[in-house]
């Protein structure tokens, strides 16, 4: 049976825009009601367009941001309510690997001392020669080997995949139980990505780490996540939520019938007798004045006068969670026409 790690409840998280002087400041929802569950040993898979809210869910996952509403429940326990011991536990067990890896490293400092001052300062190892020891396991677990030959070198002697695996070495020497991947391959050559992807799927089988992946991709999605979860955000909303194979088997809701129908084939026959759901509109409306309704109404093909009005919940649909009013109507979706 599947043990919730992270879960989040009806979690809102609303920024404030100034409208000028003696004015009331607009609220903006990079987040609305979400709720989403994250299971021990999981790979989870977070999807939507940029701006969708997906990096600030990633950022109240690991503690960064706290929500302006609902909770944030780390092995069943409220975070916020949480003893200083056990929320610095929690923060150990919770890392969180960025896109940017070049950003991400001091670029004044090796490779040693990025990796070997977190875990003398947490205290996870004695002394120095056990704390090198441990770094270098890392390296080699990460597939940097011989890792003598990465340690006394700066950030920037390294290529991007190098890096990438060097944040996630410094993250498995916490010794995490859940780590947040943002992006993580969007900034590595095409050729590389599959190795990284495949890198965190054996760290998931062999350490039992579980991973919330967030990425607009969604053939990474499909890939690191076959096994596990997905979950569908637009606009700050999640839309649509389940079991991947089910979900991007024969999707739901609107929107993500758009993603797939636009994911691009190498195969030029089956390009071209690939099912198209022409939108109403390419352009992507602002979050911080998300149409009324539905939030994806003023361009999904299918909305009506309801969709402009009323705002669809989710409900539970062939094995899913969809938030859409005509989801039992609309056309079934298949990959070719």
């Amino acid at each position: 049976m599947d043990k919730p790690l992270m879960e989040l409840k009806n979690v809102d998280m609303y920024y404030y825009k100034k409208s000028g002087l003696f004015k009331p400041k607009i609220p903006i929802g990079a987040a609305v009601g979400i709720n989403m569950t994250i299971n021990e040993g999981e790979i989870a898979a977070l999807v939507g367009e940029s701006g969708g809210g997906k990096t600030t869910i990633g950022n109240i996952v690991a503690g960064l941001l706290k929500p302006t509403s609902g909770e944030v429940l780390f092995e069943g326990k409220n975070i916020y309510k949480m003893t200083r011991a056990e929320f610095r536990k929690y923060r150990h067990s919770v890392q969180l690997v960025q896109q940017d890896s070049y950003a991400s490293l001091n670029p004044v400092h090796t490779i040693e001392h990025s990796l070997v001052g977190p875990i003398l300062s947490r205290k996870i190892v004695k002394n120095r020669k056990e704390a090198l020891q441990k770094v270098k396991e890392a390296l080699l677990r990460v597939e940097l080997s011989p890792p003598e030959m990465f340690l006394e070198k700066y950030p920037h002697q390294l290529s991007g995949g190098q890096r990438q695996r060097i944040l996630m070495a410094r993250a498995i020497l916490m010794n995490p139980k859940l780590i947040i991947a943002d992006e993580p391959v969007s900034m590595i050559d095409v050729s590389l990505r599959i190795a990284i992807l495949n890198l965190m799927s054996r760290l998931n089988r062999e350490m039992n780490i579980a991973f919330l992946y967030i990425t607009h991709d969604l053939a990474t999605a499909r890939y690191i996540a076959q096994n596990g979860s997905i979950t569908v955000l637009y606009l700050g909303k999640i839309v649509e939520t389940g079991r991947t194979a089910t979900v991007l088997e024969r999707p739901a809701h609107p929107y993500l019938q758009a993603l797939l129908s636009a994911v691009p084939v190498p195969d030029p026959d089956i390009e071209s007798r690939k099912r198209k759901l022409p939108l109403k509109s390419v352009d992507m409306p602002s979050v911080a004045k998300p149409p009324s309704g539905c939030r994806f109404h003023p361009r999904c093909p299918y909305a009506d006068e309801k969709c402009s009005i009323e705002e669809p919940e989710l409900i539970p649909f062939n094995g899913r969670l969809c938030a859409c009013h005509h989801v039992e109507t609309i056309p079934e979706w298949s990959y070719l026409e």
